[in-house]
C-alpha cells in the first residue's frame, strides 16, 4: 500500500501547481519515502492503516520531491562538478561548496527530518514509548 498515490499527489498535495516527479520516476521515489517515514514511525503506519492521514501523505509528497531533485542534483554534480562558489583566472583554481546543500548525504539527511517533525511532530507516530 503507497502511503501517497500519485492521484494523490497531484490534487492532493500540488493541488494545481506543477509535478517536480514525472510519472515514470513517482513510484520509486514514493517508495524511499515510505521507508524514511517508517523509520521515524516505527513502522506503526504499515502495522496500523488508520494512521494513514493526510498529514502523512503530505509527509511523504514532499520527501519524494526532495529525494527525486537530490538525486537529480547528485547526478549534474558529478557530471559537472557541482556549483562553483570562486575561481581564480591566471592560476586556472575553483572551489567547490557543498557544505550548505540540502542535496549532500547529511543535508538530505538533516532536512527529511525536519520534513517529518514539520508534518508529523504533533502526532503520537514519533513517539518512542509503548
Amino acid at each position: 500500500m503507497a502511503y501517497a498515490t500519485r492521484d494523490y499527489y497531484i490534487s492532493g498535495y500540488l493541488q494545481g501547481r506543477s509535478p517536480a516527479v514525472p510519472d515514470a520516476d513517482f513510484l520509486f521515489w514514493e517508495k524511499q519515502a515510505e521507508r524514511i517515514v517508517d523509520s521515524y514511525t516505527f513502522d506503526r503506519i504499515k502495522a496500523n492503516d488508520s494512521l494513514l492521514t493526510d498529514d502523512v501523505k503530505d509527509c511523504t509528497c514532499e520527501l519524494t520531491e526532495l529525494l527525486y531533485r537530490a538525486d537529480k542534483a547528485s547526478q549534474n554534480t558529478s557530471d559537472f562538478g557541482g556549483p562553483l562558489t570562486s575561481y581564480s583566472n591566471d592560476g586556472e583554481s575553483g572551489t567547490i561548496d557543498l557544505s550548505r546543500s540540502i542535496y549532500t548525504e547529511e543535508g538530505k539527511r538533516k532536512k527529511c527530518r525536519e520534513i517529518i517533525c514539520r508534518y508529523l511532530g504533533n502526532t503520537p507516530l514519533l513517539y518512542r514509548g509503548v
